[in-house]
């Protein structure tokens, strides 16, 4: 895929983290099939690795494996900073959500597999 679908889906994939992490819980369709424990980690987890590994795809470059690493730790410190200022805003800003430090590190620890596994596919399969 060429480098601007990667732009259009990480930039709508934020908006969607954004929107998902600070809609009012009550407006969150309830799914018992979903009944599953510890759902809310595994989402933030999944929303920071997809988040990272898109604005990977996106800014990469390729066999530029140093550029790669730096590139990593910024979009984790961008995952990071985003992560830590949603998590503040539900607190501050919505009635039916509160910040959880459980949800931060999930958050941080999703970014950090995706990006491993964007460096490690790179240096493997030359993406």
């Amino acid at each position: 895929m060429g480098r601007n679908i990667y732009l259009g889906l990480g930039l709508l994939w934020t908006v969607f983290i954004l929107y998902a992490c600070l809609i009012e819980s009550s407006s969150v369709p309830k799914a018992s099939f979903l009944d599953i424990p510890h759902k809310d980690k595994i989402a933030h987890f999944t929303f920071y690795c997809i988040f990272s590994i898109l604005w990977f795809l996106r800014f990469s470059k390729r066999n530029v494996i140093s550029s790669n690493k730096i590139l990593a730790f910024r979009i984790f410190t961008i995952a990071t900073l985003m992560g830590g200022t949603v998590e503040l805003m539900q607190l501050f800003f919505t009635t039916s959500r509160g910040a959880e430090w459980g949800d931060f590190i999930v958050n941080c620890l999703g970014s950090f597999v995706g990006l491993l596994i964007c460096l490690t596919t790179k240096r493997n399969k030359k993406i």
